[in-house]
């Protein structure tokens, strides 16, 4: 299997690094300078049409959405018991959370970003901020209640929908100080050698 994974730093694209190093699956990063405006060049948008990162290219087929990327690899590599089996009744929860992420939890941080930090200064709502800040706090106290007493959301090991919470959670890092279980839970995750490889240059 050839993976090519288009790539910028602190986007999503962070997260299928993450997982790649995880399996141990070989790929070419193809660094995109998304900010400098890569993505909007016809080149790139052949690629992915929204002119975003990531893309993963699979044997000359791209797959676009994280979810996707994350949730496939995932199953190429058993071995590696990132997922519960389909017949194992915590599967029911492990998609649960993986689709958590992208459905619930990532949309109030991430418009929370774009008015903050991302957008043009003169393109923010900073009337937003409030209701997102409501959203993703209830988002974090029921992380954190669902890691009472345990380490991992899933099983009791780590898991792509352990990775997929921890990607977002890498976003507002000051924002879970007072979340005990979902602080230690993402330096948990933080502090895996996968994690780590997938920061280098």
């Amino acid at each position: 299997m050839k993976i090519k994974l288009y790539y910028t730093p602190k986007t999503r694209a962070q997260r299928v690094r993450w997982l790649l190093e995880e399996l141990a699956l070989p790929y070419e990063l193809v660094p995109i300078d998304l900010f400098g405006g890569q993505g909007n060049t016809a080149e790139y948008r052949n690629i992915h049409p929204h002119g975003a990162v990531p893309a993963l290219d699979i044997d000359g087929e791209v797959m676009m959405e994280t979810g996707a990327m994350c949730h496939w690899l995932t199953e190429q590599v058993p071995e590696k018991h990132l997922a519960p089996a389909v017949t194992d009744p915590a599967y029911k929860k492990y998609l649960q959370w993986m689709y958590y992420v992208p459905g619930t939890m990532e949309p109030p941080i991430f418009l929370a970003l774009q008015h903050t930090k991302i957008l043009p200064e003169a393109q923010r709502l900073p009337q937003v901020l409030p209701w997102c800040e409501h959203r993703y706090r209830k988002v974090f106290e029921i992380l954190n209640d669902q890691l009472q007493g345990r380490e991992y959301l899933v099983t009791d090991h780590f898991t792509t929908a352990d990775l997929m919470v921890a990607s977002v959670l890498t976003w507002l890092p000051k924002e879970i100080v007072n979340y005990p279980q979902l602080k230690e839970f993402a330096q948990r995750c933080k502090e895996r050698p996968a994690y780590q490889r997938s920061l280098q240059v």
